[in-house]
């Protein structure tokens, strides 16, 4: 069993000056504490060096993934043996990083990931709920279905298997990238129920949000394109097939024929019929390309 001093907890941080010194505090009962301030303009740093942390700086701000592939780079050559990482502004509590790392040190996997939905939501601000979900929903379709909380930050890994995890994006999409790549590469990956408190002022941009589904939506298209668009082509094709339905009833029933419905039904037909075959010529043509590389 490993024990807790094998543990290193790391916690990316921008502008964090007035939560992050109790963060650090409160996480290092638990092990030793990193900081990655990533290029905060206030007092982030000074504050979690004085309250114990090790910092690690960047000298401007590169965004949530780059602080990742920063504790990804650093992880490599310390001691110990799970790495947490959980955010600087106090939504997630220090007290349940024991509950975090168990699977791991219990030998059940190789990846924790906290779930908000297991656990809870306090305080948060309207949609947030929702608008989390919807963003799994796309971040599952791209890991092959697998549901988890693919948005929370706080999670426990293996340093043994952090070199099977990649990710590219630089921004918070890195968050979701990881886990898919974690399942992508075969490690075992459970969930544990976590608690995630909300301030006020603390409702993350709409741009953000925004930005994450763009993201997840085109590395879906890129990963599985017969999944995305030969699904936008079958959805399309029964808006078709409504539209179409509702037109003959109105032309036979009251003998008017509805001009914008019928100009929809042709347009949903055609454009269905073109995602689809957009999509089966991609995936034949990735499969040409793998079984290229094989031979």
């Amino acid at each position: 069993m490993i024990a807790l001093a094998k543990i290193a907890i790391f916690i990316p941080a921008f502008n964090e000056e007035e939560t992050i010194g109790s963060v650090v505090i409160l996480a290092k009962k638990y092990g030793r504490v990193f900081v990655v301030d990533d290029g905060s303009s206030d007092s982030t740093a000074e504050v979690a060096k004085k309250a114990g942390a090790h910092v690690i700086s960047h000298d401007r701000n590169l965004g949530y993934g780059e602080a990742l592939k920063t504790i990804w780079r650093k992880a490599r050559g310390i001691s110990e043996d799970v790495i947490v990482v959980m955010d600087g502004d106090c939504q997630h509590n220090p007290a349940e990083i024991p509950l975090l790392v168990r699977p791991i040190i219990e030998g059940n996997a190789d990846v924790s990931a906290g779930s908000r939905f297991l656990g809870r939501f306090i305080q948060p601000p309207p949609a947030r709920k929702e608008g989390v979900g919807a963003l799994n929903f796309l971040a599952s379709m791209q890991a092959g279905g697998k549901a988890l909380d693919y948005q929370c930050g706080f999670r426990a890994y293996r340093k043994s298997c952090l070199a099977k995890i990649t990710f590219g994006n630089s921004g918070y999409p890195a968050g979701a990238e990881t886990l898919i790549s974690a399942l992508q590469s075969g490690l075992r990956v459970v969930e544990v129920p976590v608690n995630v408190r909300y301030y006020d002022g603390k409702e993350v941009p709409f741009w953000r949000g925004a930005s994450l589904a763009g993201n997840l939506i085109e590395q879906l298209a890129k990963r599985k394109p017969l999944l995305f668009f030969g699904g936008a082509g079958v959805a399309m094709l029964f808006l078709s097939a409504l539209l179409g339905v509702f037109v003959i009833e109105r032309f036979y029933g009251a003998g008017v024929l509805p001009t914008g419905s019928a100009i929809l039904t042709v347009f949903f037909g055609i454009g269905g019929l073109i995602m689809l075959l957009i999509g089966i010529n991609l995936y034949a043509l990735e499969i040409a390309i793998a079984s290229r590389k094989e031979r």
